[in-house]
């Protein structure tokens, strides 16, 4: 599998954006830089996927010659003072819009870069943000379609959101509901986020394999209970929210009966990942 997310990036000179949004590679807008070696110069466009190596260029490219980039916004010349530890090249830094940076060795061939944030609370805002957008990409051959699943393990932490309005329902540690009882009386659920540990909480009673009559998110008041699915062994109505573990959000099913501890994943999400098993 090969997971790719789109970088936007600026120029550390000028601050302004290297993206262009007519000229695609990998189907979205390219980094566009000034590329030149002796007398060769010309543009390149980079792929703007972490972790691809595609780009466009009006001159030839040769494999293992190093080459110069610049700002085609403020004409200069992208260097760092850090090397390549492969092949010893210079790096050519870019940030990226929102905080952090991303660098590429200059030799052409070398697949080194590596991306870097100077506040560690960005990576996560970074990411998150990315998540509501079509920025990532998970792309399978066939055979690894078949062979391969990404393993979500019991304990993994899992970061619950509303699939209506976006928002974390994650407060203080679980995973925060508002609940609706067959006595029509309203309070919150809390459970835990990480998979396979069912300890849970309320500001209400629920009887022992009652079945609530309604979970929303607390934020916009939104129902979470799922048209098109139940769950498997009791044939309770299931909860549907968002959750992410690895690179993507995916819808995240739960039973509403309490004391049942089905979960499970959408058919085409468990083609590509498995939720490990947990009698407990």
């Amino acid at each position: 599998m090969y997971s790719y997310i789109s970088l936007e990036v600026e120029c550390p000179i000028c601050q302004k954006s290297l993206m262009d949004k007519k000229k695609l590679v990998d189907e979205m807008p390219s980094i566009k830089l000034i590329v030149s070696a002796n007398d060769s110069k010309g543009t390149i466009r980079l792929s703007s996927f972490y972790g691809s190596y595609n780009y466009l260029a009006d001159i030839d490219i040769t494999t293992d010659k190093e080459y110069t980039f610049t700002c085609p916004k403020c004409k200069t010349k992208l260097e760092s003072d850090i090397k390549c530890d492969e092949c010893s090249a210079a790096f050519v830094p870019l940030n990226i819009k929102g905080g952090g940076a991303v660098r590429f060795c200059t030799r052409a061939g070398c697949k080194k870069h590596h991306v870097g944030f100077e506040d560690l609370s960005n990576i996560h805002s970074y990411f998150h943000e990315k998540l509501d957008e079509n920025v990532i990409v998970a792309s399978y051959t066939k055979e690894e379609a078949e062979k391969h699943k990404e393993l979500i393990k019991s304990g993994t932490f899992l970061r619950i959101y509303c699939p209506h309005c976006k928002k974390s329902n994650i407060e203080k540690g679980s995973v925060i509901f508002r609940i609706l009882n067959e006595n029509n009386e309203t309070g919150y659920l809390m459970l835990s986020p990480y998979l396979n540990l069912f300890t849970n909480e309320s500001t209400i009673f629920i009887p022992e394999a009652a079945v609530v009559k309604d979970i929303q998110c607390p934020n916009c008041k939104t129902s979470f209970l799922a048209k098109d699915m139940t769950c498997k062994d009791c044939g309770s109505p299931a909860v549907e929210v968002s959750v992410s573990a690895l690179t993507k959000l995916f819808d995240f099913y739960f039973c509403s009966k309490k004391g049942c501890h089905w979960h499970s994943l959408d058919e085409n999400d468990l083609k590509l990942i498995m939720l490990e098993d947990n009698d407990y």
